[in-house]
């Protein structure tokens, strides 16, 4: 139903993910993803459509959360929030629904300002660290892109982290200080995604310190170390237009 308004008076469930927060009981370790309920009726342990793997998942863990109380909710009604645990699958800005046509568009992201390089020097410990690098990129925390042309594969190959803010940065570090390395944040660059083919990403003409990248949706983009690096692209690569809001969905 693009473009089309859906009315809290529809009779058919819906609802989007705006949050998503782990680790809220540490006895646990647990994962809640909160919804905001839009029309219909919630009913605990209903079937409804999952819009990011288009699958039928089965709500059957709900709460209303205050603090470190959770109380379990058997039913919500539109403008309602309510939290649903042990769902990984669950991303920032799925639709939840029992009518498939009712897809709500994708929460707009931040330009980061901040970056850093996440490692793991421990090869006992990759799973964890792939495990806890998921769990920040689910909830939204940071977001991860993975240089070109590295010594090792892309979908292995060493993270920068990007942060919207500072203040993100500062949660990222505290999330990650017990169980993965931490190096220093690098200089602050412009981000600048580019609607270009791969093949002809060899041919831009890239200034001293620039480095191509790719997102989590394998979208290309390029890291600059200031403004001025991001304006001599602009003059020497006339054909390659540069736009400041990340892209994140996958290319088809």
């Amino acid at each position: 139903m693009a473009g089309t308004e859906i009315s809290p008076e529809n009779p058919a469930f819906s609802g989007f993910i705006f949050k998503i927060q782990a680790n809220m009981d540490p006895k646990h370790r647990d994962r809640i993803a909160f919804i905001r309920v839009c029309s219909g009726k919630f009913e605990r342990d209903m079937v409804v459509h999952h819009s990011r793997s288009e699958k039928k998942v089965r709500l059957s863990s709900s709460h209303k959360i205050f603090g470190n109380e959770r109380e379990t909710v058997n039913e919500a009604f539109p403008g309602d929030v309510i939290g649903l645990v042990g769902h990984d699958g669950f991303g920032i800005g799925d639709t939840l629904t029992t009518d498939p046509k009712i897809l709500y568009k994708e929460i707009p992201r931040f330009t980061p300002e901040a970056f850093s390089y996440l490692h793991n020097p421990n090869t006992g410990k990759y799973k964890q660290f792939r495990q806890g690098l998921e769990q920040l990129l689910q909830e939204g925390v940071i977001q991860a892109l993975y240089l070109r042309n590295s010594a090792v594969k892309t979908h292995s190959s060493p993270p920068s982290a990007r942060c919207s803010s500072k203040s993100c940065n500062s949660v990222l570090r505290a999330n990650t200080a017990p169980r993965r390395v931490w190096k220093p944040p690098l200089e602050r660059r412009p981000l600048a995604p580019t609607d270009i083919k791969e093949d002809d990403l060899d041919a831009l003409s890239l200034p001293t310190g620039a480095r191509i990248a790719y997102d989590v949706g394998k979208n290309p983009v390029i890291l600059f170390q200031n403004e001025w690096s991001a304006n001599y692209f602009n003059e020497t690569n006339k054909n390659c237009p540069l736009s400041p809001i990340p892209v994140q969905t996958a290319r088809e």
